[in-house]
């Protein structure tokens, strides 16, 4: 450490190349920071995008619940002709609203997102799962309530590393269910 100080008050210019390597080794530092950022941003941006999604369909199709909140409990249901409640879930077209909410282009099993000509994201394998609550429950207290799992594979190519590192692929889980307000 005393070498470095002696290097960077020397007046003769040694210390040049030295704190040009301290400037360029900021200035890698600030971009992966930078790129670490715009990843954090975005994966934020369609995770809060996709659980919008869900809510808005999940709203949309509430014609399929029964309204049990007399019983403390709320499923998707409906009378048969033979007098039997069956179940009935509808994961709706989340991939619609997606690309309503983000702008998204479809091109094949991706919807991607370009910004100026170039791909910014993309997403695939949206996967939907509705856990139904349990019709009839003898104790409320402890029943599943409804709830809506959303999956989906978010891959971003990075800006950084010149086009060498590959993309960031991470698969996103967004959770939504019904809570009673009263």
């Amino acid at each position: 450490m005393t070498k470095v100080r002696r290097l960077l008050k020397e007046k003769k210019g040694n210390a040049l190349p030295l704190a040009c390597a301290i400037v360029m080794s900021l200035i890698l530092i600030f971009s992966a920071a930078s790129e670490y950022m715009r990843l954090q941003i975005i994966a934020k941006g369609v995770r809060d995008a996709l659980q919008t999604a869900v809510i808005s369909v999940a709203t949309e199709n509430y014609d399929n619940l029964y309204n049990g909140l007399r019983e403390g409990y709320s499923g998707g249901y409906y009378l048969s002709d033979s007098d039997q409640w069956q179940s009935q879930l509808d994961t709706g077209d989340v991939y619609t609203e997606l690309d309503s909410l983000l702008g998204l282009e479809t091109e094949g099993i991706y919807h991607i997102k370009t910004t100026g000509g170039e791909m910014e994201f993309r997403l695939s394998n949206l996967n939907v799962n509705l856990k139904n609550t349990p019709f009839a429950p003898s104790n409320i207290e402890n029943v599943q309530r409804f709830e809506a799992e959303a999956f989906i594979i978010l891959e971003v190519p990075l800006s950084f590393g010149w086009n060498k590192l590959p993309p960031l692929k991470t698969n996103l889980k967004v959770l939504a269910g019904y809570t009673s307000k009263f």
